[in-house]
């Protein structure tokens, strides 16, 4: 990996700076990149926003180091917090105001005189897509979309666009300011460590890969489930729903990696063909895609109420916040290997893992799974012999755990994505085409919805979820509690 350091001087500009978004991810991001000593001497991060003073933002900066959240759990080094805070401006206003780019502009170009060494600049969009045409414009216009002094690039986040024709649009908006080099379109499930090591454990363990097919694979499970509601995303989530927000990047991507050829060399190019492919090999019929909405329940212990009750949600909503589809992948590999997905909000466990079914009588099946979250790992579910005079059979796990074997090395999605960016990597991010062809598998299945059923808050979805996979003569796994946690 091309550290930022080696890059030299930079000014990141984020849009959004006082979002929640760059409160849970981007700062503890920025803070651990620091802390590993990952950032040049000489850089800036400018955060834009319309609703904090100077001294208000960095009271909010330092909150969002402080308190704690899954992206960020371990104490902070005073000495590494005030040296990035050396480095944090904010600057006031709204950017649906054209004034707003010409006096960020004249605010960059101050802090070069100040001292600043004129270097790289990269602007992070982290707001509703619906202010692109907005920034996109005014920023060409301001002259924003270069830099006097090195590279100009910018992020931005999934979900792009409501369908395929709608992310044709942001696109054309987008590319009209910037080039196809200077575009990083984020999905940060493509920065997960055990994601990557995914790639890694399937084409350079000549034990496995050989078994990963159809000869050998009976079906294979992915499951991404959250044991939280939907928190302060009301607007933005009843617009949107399960399917939209995480089916068509997180749980594609996750496929993509899970089943994709090995590619042929480690270039960028190389490797976004190959998930290109394999995107389009996909087919799912709309009856196989089942809708929940979470219901009144209880969670770890504590009632949660139903997702009609949470803030800035319609009383009648019909959004889902779950799904589980039957998908085939169309490649000789995995040909008649069926793929079972199930995500949402408000079930039992929060995990994320792709498993291997290999085929066998039941309930005698052999797993492989990649945990992605939490307790990263990848375990191998065997049979053996309690210990006894009689041959009683038991299922036991062999595990890679990344806590024990690499304590303190592992990066957190954002932190590496940023490197990436930093480093003009596009291995993990998507290309136009790419999102394009995500929607084109989507869109099929989302305008012909099948009814919304509900699930109690803390359950595993709802009975058709369950049902669909049965009817196969299949069942969901149990997750392995106990993963990672020796």
């Amino acid at each position: 990996m091309v550290h930022s350091k080696e890059g030299g001087p930079f000014a990141l500009i984020i849009f959004g700076g006082s979002g929640d978004n760059s409160y849970q991810k981007i700062y503890p991001a920025l803070y651990d990149i620091a802390e590993k000593g990952h950032l040049p001497e000489d850089y800036a991060v400018i955060a834009t926003g319309r609703k904090y003073t100077q001294e208000e933002f960095y009271n909010f900066f330092q909150h969002s180091l402080t308190s704690d959240n899954r992206h960020h759990k371990h104490s902070i080094d005073n000495a590494v917090f005030k040296s990035l805070e050396k480095h944090i401006y904010f600057y006031q206003g709204d950017n649906t105001d054209p004034n707003f780019y010409k006096g960020l502009s004249s605010y960059l170009d101050k802090l070069v005189k100040e001292g600043l060494p004129c270097g790289n600049r990269l602007f992070y969009a982290g707001v509703p897509q619906s202010l692109y045409k907005t920034i996109f414009t005014n920023m060409k216009k301001s002259g924003l979309d270069k830099s006097p002094c090195g590279w100009t690039r910018v992020i931005i986040e999934k979900p792009i666009g409501e369908d395929e024709e709608s992310a044709k649009k942001l696109d054309k908006i987008i590319t009209s300011a910037f080039s196809e080099e200077q575009i990083f379109r984020l999905d940060h499930y493509l920065g997960k460590e055990t994601l990557e090591n995914a790639l890694v454990f399937r084409f350079k363990n000549n034990i496995f890969e050989p078994m990963l097919n159809a000869k050998n694979l009976d079906h294979i499970q992915i499951t991404s489930s959250e044991d939280f509601s939907i928190l302060k995303r009301g607007k933005f989530y009843d617009a949107t729903g399960a399917l939209k927000d995480v089916g068509q990047n997180h749980i594609l991507q996750m496929l993509a990696i899970a089943t994709m050829e090995e590619p042929k060399d480690d270039s960028d190019a190389a490797m976004i063909r190959e998930r290109l492919k394999l995107v389009k090999s996909l087919t799912a019929a709309p009856k196989d895609v089942i809708y929940g909405q979470y219901a009144a329940g209880v969670v770890h212990g504590k009632d949660a109420v139903a997702y009609r009750e949470e803030a800035s949600v319609s009383k009648n909503s019909q959004t889902d916040t779950f799904f589980a589809m039957k998908v085939n992948v169309n490649s000789p590999r995995f040909k008649n290997v069926p793929v079972y997905i199930r995500a949402g909000k408000q079930m039992a466990m929060w995990l994320t893992e792709i498993s291997y079914v290999f085929k066998g009588e039941l309930p005698y099946q052999n797993v492989l799974t990649i945990r992605v979250q939490p307790n990263e790992g990848i375990a191998v579910k065997l049979f053996t012999k309690k210990p006894g005079l009689e041959i009683k059979v038991e299922p036991t796990y062999m595990q890679f755990c990344y806590k024990h074997h690499f304590p303190g090395e592992t990066f957190d999605a954002y932190e590496k994505l940023l490197q990436d960016v930093f480093a003009g990597r596009h291995t993990f991010f998507n290309t136009s085409e790419e999102v394009e062809a995500q929607w084109r598998f989507i869109d099929p299945l989302s305008k012909n919805r099948t009814p919304t059923r509900f699930y109690k808050a803390g359950s595993w979805g709802p009975k058709e979820a369950f049902d669909l996979i049965e009817k196969d003569g299949r069942k969901w796994l149990e997750p392995y509690p106990a993963f990672c946690q020796i």
